[in-house]
């Protein structure tokens, strides 16, 4: 690389073209240091050279074998290519033209002297005149006295206007051989290569045109080729000037769109932060509007249980008071005001016990890295148990049912006759029932209209209570989460596991599932599983206990012992709970919030309630009650709902209310 040196003059006062040029590397455009010529005659300082080569062939194959001059783009090999590549710049001849033209460059502020006053005077007297053709310098005195007495017709140049820093052709610019020490004055033009007269005779004797290097440029002057290619070159040089113009204009050009983008980038900031304050306004009022239905529901309830309790206590005190005093027609009065007020309580603990759940406000964060998304409000409720009054109200294990309306299910678009393996209450009363044989979802009002089709992408089963308002569907290979409203279905999510789904329960904030190979999986909203249990018969559907976490898991057996119904413990341990004998075939299975287990007898047309533990086991409803080939089961409050897979039955559920 070039360390740097005197500044270079383009063109001198006397009007001749200064050599600087040739003294500058193309690659860092300083005075060339340790000059290296390649085969295209252009030159470059060795350490540029060599930095070149290495960044040349980097990337490229270990055995690359040649690179390309990085100023005319000619392929160049290198002289040795088996050494390193970090030597190859070494290999290459030192460009002595060069190197002499930069030793006179050095030495060209110095003064010159009379040639013929330090040969035959010794002394230094300063030149004013240059002899072309003796070449030779000399003072005034000795061109009077000697050179214009001997040569008449020489061509003589005055250098006094030169001040001093004349610069005569000297010889040193005629490169000698470097191995017979001789003027290269020939050239071979078959080999474009210069030599000696030795040279040319022991090395180009055969070759056809080889001519003195002053006859091969008089030819080129006759032939005014130097004349055509100069025009050439300085069209090309023009061309690449106009090049470079273009070039500057496109890095203007490109450093304008640089900041345009930028500024772009800054307003797009700008629209994100606006946008994250929308949103987080929009989800911030939304929570805000979910609370303050949710605190109102729970104080407008508080407040009737309070109101009600006070007025029980003065009754009460009152009874006792009136009693203390013998007062019968208080006494009276008193007990009529308590038994309509035990007919009150009597209501509202119905009313409770439907209606009222224990209640949490959640955030769920969506954000996946790549799409901006504050996630959602997410209320999840469970039924809210209440102590019953002995005598008042009877606990739902002995209550029974009975018929509120049997439901068509089956629509007209529907092509198949209705299967409908999965079945779900909603809080305000609506069903969702999962078609499997028509691939929909339907919604069902409480009035007993199908109010909206959701079609899905694959057969659907078991059907699961996310919160008030979503609902999970086991569909194909995976779990549809669904969007419900009290007159649309709305397809919210898509989580695909490589498992074929049928049973779904959703459980502190993830998905159970059972699959076609008789396994139970926890399956997180990323589609990562894990599993829990493995059986050795098919698992239709699950639910768990909202208390415990227990999960409950029926199997479709129907030998007599085998297991019905088993269940599954927070830390995976497994336990039977019912035996095939009320039940067989078990299929569909829900858990109401007492601890009541409600399970599908398919084999033996019946649904049978049953004590968490399995200790206490009742047929609820029979083939008497139509009940045939039941595939689901859901319970919500006082509600129950059936699907069936039989006959004309298929395409209708039932629905039955305790009493």
């Amino acid at each position: 690389m070039a360390e740097g040196g005197p500044n270079q003059e383009s063109v001198p006062k006397d009007g001749t073209q200064s050599d600087s040029h040739l003294l500058q590397c193309p690659i860092c455009l300083e005075q060339l240091h340790q000059p290296r010529c390649l085969p295209c005659h252009h030159s470059l300082c060795q350490e540029c050279l060599s930095n070149y080569i290495t960044s040349e062939v980097s990337g490229k194959r270990d055995t690359a074998t040649t690179f390309t001059c990085p100023v005319c783009r000619t392929l160049t090999h290198p002289i040795d290519k088996t050494e390193d590549k970090d030597k190859w710049a070494e290999q290459f001849p030192v460009d002595k033209v060069v190197m002499e033209l930069m030793q006179i460059k050095s030495g060209s502020t110095e003064s010159h002297y009379c040639t013929y006053c330090e040969k035959t005077k010794d002394k230094k007297v300063l030149a004013q005149f240059w002899c072309k053709t003796n070449r030779c310098l000399f003072c005034e005195s000795c061109k009077l006295n000697h050179h214009d007495i001997i040569h008449t017709n020489c061509d003589g140049i005055d250098i006094r206007a030169s001040a001093g820093k004349f610069l005569p052709r000297t010889e040193t610019l005629t490169k000698k051989c470097d191995k017979h020490n001789e003027k290269m004055d020939y050239f071979c033009v078959d080999h474009k290569t210069f030599g000696c007269t030795k040279c040319i005779t022991v090395g180009h004797r055969k070759c056809n045109d080889v001519a003195t290097t002053e006859d091969y440029c008089c030819t080129l002057d006759r032939n005014s080729t130097i004349k055509e290619t100069t025009a050439y070159l300085r069209e090309a040089a023009d061309s690449l000037e106009s090049a470079v113009k273009k070039f500057k204009q496109y890095l203007h050009s490109i450093v304008d769109d640089k900041e345009s983008a930028l500024q772009s980038i800054d307003d797009m900031e700008e629209r994100f932060i606006q946008r994250m304050k929308e949103m987080k306004k929009e989800i911030t009022d939304d929570l805000i509007a979910k609370y303050k239905v949710e605190s109102d529901n729970l104080k407008s309830t508080s407040q009737k249980c309070e109101r009600l309790k006070i007025a029980i206590q003065n009754t009460m005190e009152s009874t006792a008071t009136a009693r203390q005093q013998n007062d019968h027609m208080g006494t009276i009065l008193l007990y009529q005001r308590g038994q309509t007020e035990l007919d009150t309580w009597k209501d509202l603990v119905k009313e409770m016990r439907m209606t009222s759940s224990t209640v949490s406000l959640k955030h769920e964060a969506e954000f996946d890295g790549t799409s901006l998304n504050f996630g959602k409000i997410v209320v999840q409720k469970q039924q809210r148990q209440f102590t019953d009054v002995p005598g008042l109200t009877k606990p739902l294990s002995e209550c029974e049912l009975k018929e509120v309306r049997k439901v068509n299910i089956k629509m007209k678009s529907d092509r198949f006759i209705c299967d409908a393996r999965g079945v779900v209450i909603t809080p305000d009363g609506s069903i969702v029932v999962g078609d499997n044989n028509n691939q929909k979802l339907k919604l069902i009002n409480t009035d007993g209209d199908v109010v909206d089709e959701l079609k899905v992408d694959g057969r659907s089963y078991d059907l699961c209570l996310v919160d008030n308002t979503t609902v999970a569907a086991a569909v194909g290979n995976g779990v549809h989460v669904v969007s419900v409203t009290s007159s649309k279905l709305t397809l919210s999510d898509v989580i695909n596991i490589d498992k074929k789904c049928y049973g779904i329960t959703y459980r502190n904030g993830e998905f159970i599932a059972s699959t076609r190979d008789n396994e139970v999986y926890r399956v997180t909203k990323d589609g990562k599983t894990q599993m829990l249990h493995g059986g050795t018969n098919t698992i239709w559907t699950l639910s768990h206990d909202h208390r415990t976490g227990t999960l409950f898991i029926p199997y479709h057996y129907n030998n007599t012992g085998s297991t019905a119904v088993g269940s599954l413990s927070t830390d995976n341990l497994h336990k039977d709970v019912m035996k095939v004998g009320v039940g067989r075939y078990a299929y569909g299975v829900d858990v109401v919030g007492e601890g009541n287990v409600y399970v599908c007898g398919c084999g033996s047309h019946n649904v049978v309630q049953m004590s968490g533990d399995g200790t206490n086991v009742r047929e609820l409803l029979t083939a008497a009650d139509g009940i045939n080939y039941p595939r689901a089961v859901s319970v919500y409050g006082d509600t129950l709902v059936v699907t069936n897979q039989s006959g004309s039955d298929s395409n209708s559920i039932r629905l039955f209310q305790y009493i």
